[in-house]
């Protein structure tokens, strides 16, 4: 080194040469190689350039089972689970840096498939594809594999959906079908009892119509009738009012009852089976409306109008609290509805009273509801007791087609015609009968086909009614009990009222072993076809 200058005052040495810091101070330089990746560029001490391989990527996982590449970043310090660097090899020549490419994103893909990762590797064990590559393979294959397991999915997915429309479609059916079961039986049941023209009803003999017949019973045992026609076949209905002097065949002591003891008497069976007979037409039920019934029947369906034509009092007693005034369409309460009923005026026959029952009939029919189910609730909170013949459904039915006559205006309300004897004629009453109920008349008398005989014993032997009444029970004769007595007179005889029976009667003599002249026609009342009246000339038969 060459020794100081004098530069002034100041000396001033000479500085030494520029010289470059040693390579392992400078700046490392970075450049990427072919696959996008940042690589350290090294320098020697001696110009020569050296390059470092490229790491092997480490792989993970996403959260949807892809495999993902993990990059290093130079500047950080090597992880622990990093492979150790290799070592330099072989210089090369200068690797000129290319321009810095952006690395594509992977295309973030909906998943497919609810696959763990764990099945998936299991599934589809992995193979050796390059670096570079194997993003790209790996995912079409996935893709390939997530089609197929969609569809499987979609397949069975498909598969239970038309599962469950298929159950659905079944239990709606079989639902129509008890629909369809219980509406048939429902109207089958009508149908048998008669309400919709079935072998129960006056269809069958009677040209399409349906009878039944009500009874108005009030508390002190007067029982007042009608006849409740459904006329399918004529689109109409009639109330057909019953005179309770109309007599009827009686299986009693008596040949015949009126109906207005019949019921008592015969009971609600027999009083059917005596208008089928009288009036050649089939009565199907029986409603039995006392009057309690008939009270909250009007209650429940509000009240009625009528015209009335004598005012209603409380207890159909002149000195009684008015109900209802005699006008034109008078609001009648239930209360008031009954005692018009029943209300039969000082020196009026009982056809007034049956007239004022057939006009709150037909009211109530007006005002009945037409809808089933309605009229079957109706019927219910009334309570009455329905007979066998025509229950609650069946009463339903009938007063719901009666109900729909009666708002096209297609109801009538009339009385059939009797006789003052009882009977009915075939002039008045056999058209009444014929237009109404279709059927032919005949008198309760002539209906009888049995001949019923009594006895009365005036032989003085007791044992001899006992043993005349064997001999007429084997004649095919019917026998009347009795046990009455009648004074002793010396012939006997057999009496009749009715000319058709006098060839029974002759009969009759000969099987008791009496002269012919013991026959004899009377004209007072008596309670048998014949009565035989035994005298001290009646033989006991002998015992063989």
């Amino acid at each position: 080194m060459t020794g100081p200058e004098e530069h002034g005052n100041q000396e001033w040495y000479p500085q030494e040469p520029y010289q470059e810091q040693p390579p392992e101070y400078q700046q490392p330089q970075v450049y990427y190689d072919a696959y996008g990746q940042p690589q350290q560029y090294v320098q020697d001490p001696y110009q020569q350039q050296y390059y470092q391989q490229p790491q092997q990527p480490q792989v993970y996982y996403d959260a949807y089972g892809r495999p993902q590449q993990y990059v290093q970043d130079p500047y950080q310090q090597q992880p622990a689970y990093q492979q150790p660097a290799p070592p330099p090899v072989a210089p090369v020549q200068p690797v000129q840096v290319r321009p810095v490419q952006p690395v594509r994103p992977p295309v973030a893909e909906p998943p497919v498939t609810a696959v763990p990762p764990q099945a998936r590797k299991a599934a589809a064990p992995e193979q050796d594809y390059p670096t570079g590559e194997f993003t790209f393979v790996d995912e079409e294959a996935e893709q390939s594999e997530d089609v197929i397991d969609w569809l499987k999915f979609a397949e069975s997915r498909t598969e239970r959906r038309d599962e469950r429309r298929r159950k659905l479609r079944n239990r709606l059916l079989g639902a129509g079908l008890a629909l369809v079961l219980v509406a048939g039986g429902t109207a089958g049941y009508l149908w048998w009892q008669g309400d919709l023209g079935g072998p129960g009803s006056a269809a069958v003999a009677a040209g399409g119509r349906t009878v039944n017949v009500v009874h108005l019973r009030d508390l002190q045992g007067k029982v007042t009738s009608a006849l409740l026609v459904n006329d399918q076949s004529g689109r109409k209905a009639s109330v057909l009012l019953l005179p309770d002097g109309l007599k009827l065949p009686s299986s009693g002591i008596s040949a015949t009852e009126t109906l207005g003891k019949s019921l008592d008497a015969t009971g609600a069976s027999g009083t059917r089976e005596g208008l089928t007979t009288v009036l050649g037409a089939p009565v199907a039920g029986t409603w039995r409306l006392d009057t309690p019934y008939l009270l909250l029947l009007v209650a429940q369906l509000g009240g009625i109008k009528v015209d009335t034509n004598a005012a209603v009092r409380e207890g159909n007693q002149p000195a009684g609290k008015e109900l209802a005034p005699a006008g034109k369409a008078v609001s009648l309460t239930a209360q008031a509805a009954v005692a018009y009923a029943t209300y039969q005026a000082p020196g009026e026959t009982t056809d007034a009273q049956l007239a004022r029952f057939g006009q709150v009939l037909d009211a109530v029919l007006r005002v009945m509801p037409t809808d089933l189910k309605e009229a079957q609730d109706l019927v219910h909170r009334v309570g009455a007791v329905p007979d066998p013949s025509l229950p609650e459904p069946a009463l339903a039915g009938v007063l719901v087609q009666l109900a729909q006559y009666a708002k096209e205006n297609h109801l009538t309300t009339g009385a059939l015609s009797v006789q003052p004897d009882g009977t009915l004629d075939e002039a008045t009453a056999g058209k009444q009968v014929k237009d109404v109920l279709g059927g032919t008349v005949k008198n309760a008398a002539a209906a009888n086909k049995v001949t019923r005989v009594s006895v009365l014993n005036g032989s003085g032997v007791d044992e001899a009614a006992n043993t005349a009444g064997s001999q007429i029970t084997n004649a095919g004769l019917e026998l009347l009990p009795s046990g009455a007595k009648a004074p002793a007179q010396a012939a006997s005889e057999i009496r009749y009222t009715d000319d058709a029976k006098l060839p029974v009667a002759q009969q009759l003599a000969l099987s008791l072993g009496l002269k012919d002249t013991a026959v004899k026609k009377v004209t007072t009342a008596q309670n048998a076809d014949l009565v035989v009246v035994l005298g001290k000339d009646y033989q006991a038969p002998k015992p063989q």
